[in-house]
């Protein structure tokens, strides 16, 4: 037929744009529930490493007062039970030592640094050493691993 020269088609009528408008729709919609669904996962996910976090270092601080309990049974002389007692707080600083492992395997930071850990272990060794040679006075040993172990408590608490 015949058209007239001024006039223009309205092409924001026409069944093919509809039809695309209409996907455009879709897709925006479904972009936008995908973000609001990953923000709610990720926020969960924050929320689930940080109660770990805190649990690790819940756990961490009890270990070092169960070997600060430890250290102070230990008597300032060689007796027949400061090798069993030691063996205790060995313990306690091994799962220090574990649960700092697990917690940087994790993706977290470590609670005590691992020099702050070959010092412990190092005071450890020294008191053993003095245990098995029968030295009488085990008093200054001792004392330092008790510094060390109360430094470490207040590491973590900070």
């Amino acid at each position: 037929m015949y058209r007239r020269p001024g006039m223009k088609r309205n092409v924001s009528f026409n069944a093919g744009n509809i039809g695309r408008r209409n996907v455009f729709n879709i897709l925006v919609a479904v972009l936008i529930v995908a973000v609001i669904v990953l923000s709610i996962l990720l926020a969960s996910a924050i929320s689930y490493r940080n109660q770990v976090n805190i649990q690790f270092e819940r756990q961490v601080l009890n270990a070092v007062v169960d070997a600060l309990d430890g250290v102070s049974r230990l008597s300032s002389g060689v007796q027949s039970d400061s090798a069993s007692k030691l063996s205790i707080v060995r313990q306690n600083v091994y799962l220090i030592e574990r649960l700092n492992a697990m917690n940087t395997a994790l993706g977290g930071d470590a609670f005590v640094p691992s020099d702050a850990m070959q010092i412990l272990f190092d005071d450890i060794t020294y008191y053993e050493r003095l245990l098995q040679t029968g030295t009488s006075s085990t008093l200054e040993a001792r004392d330092a691993l008790l510094t060390h172990l109360t430094a470490v408590q207040e590491m973590i608490r900070k």
